[in-house]
């Protein structure tokens, strides 16, 4: 009875360590961060702050040469952000045929969409959305980026 006892218990730690380990906290990226990471990765940056955007800061990065672009918004609260997310998410998919894979919680969202040679990759975590476009053949630039920032 014993070496059962000791048996579940072990199996009960190595779960809980299991769930625990998939756990870990995100956090948001800053713009310094972004842009840092951006030029790391070839891209020119553009402070686009003050355009028509309700957010507080936007950049965009760019890649001319394969036509990439990645932009970044940072809101003052939460409930901003998300706004911002379900309009640019609404005007990607904008009733077209096309593949979609869609991830939310409270804190993290993120869409993708493929339509045709376009790929496009949305994601909001906390007061911050990140939007990328580029072509199939240039979606590893996206892809790169947002593992760089853990988006």
């Amino acid at each position: 009875m014993k070496r059962m006892w000791k048996v579940c218990a072990a199996v009960l730690a190595a779960a809980a360590l299991f769930a625990l380990a998939g756990c870990s906290a995100r956090t948001a990226v800053t713009a310094d961060e972004f842009k840092k990471q951006a030029e790391a990765q070839g891209f020119k940056v553009t402070d686009t702050s003050g355009s028509s955007v309700s957010a507080e800061k936007s950049l965009e990065a760019t890649k001319s040469e394969t036509g990439t672009t990645i932009t970044y918004l940072a809101f003052s609260s939460e409930t901003s952000a998300q706004q911002s997310y379900k309009s640019i998410k609404s005007s990607i998919s904008n009733g077209a045929g096309g593949t979609a894979t869609n991830v939310d919680s409270s804190s993290y969202n993120k869409y993708t969409y493929v339509n045709g040679e376009l790929t496009h990759t949305l994601v909001r975590m906390n007061k911050t959305v990140i939007y990328g476009k580029a072509t199939l053949t240039h979606k590893n630039q996206v892809d790169d980026f947002m593992k760089a920032v853990k988006y």
